[in-house]
């Protein structure tokens, strides 16, 4: 099941639970910002105009909240278009 939100600046971001603690964000994507810890892990990732996701952070899906724990970069073979992994838990 996907659910569709718009970033600020209008532009479509597409979030999907692809397993039981693991959901998809994509979309059109211009300029990327990622900040990682001294292991390379990724521990935040910044789409053009939003949203900007971190680890402990929380990202709404389907009327729930969810503690990121894990981000991972997805490779995109269409231009202009991120996508991330975000490994998490249901938040209480």
């Amino acid at each position: 099941m996907m659910e569709v939100i718009k970033n600020r600046q209008g532009i479509e971001r597409v979030i999907e639970k692809i397993s039981h603690n693991k959901i998809r964000v994509m979309g059109e994507n211009l300029l990327e910002r990622t900040s990682t810890d001294n292991k390379g892990n990724i521990t935040m990732f910044d789409f053009e105009g939003g949203p900007a996701l971190n680890i402990g952070g929380k990202v709404h899906y389907m009327k729930s909240a969810w503690v990121i724990e894990g981000i991972q970069q997805e490779n995109s073979n269409i231009e202009n278009v991120s996508s991330i992994i975000l490994t998490v838990r249901i938040s209480y």
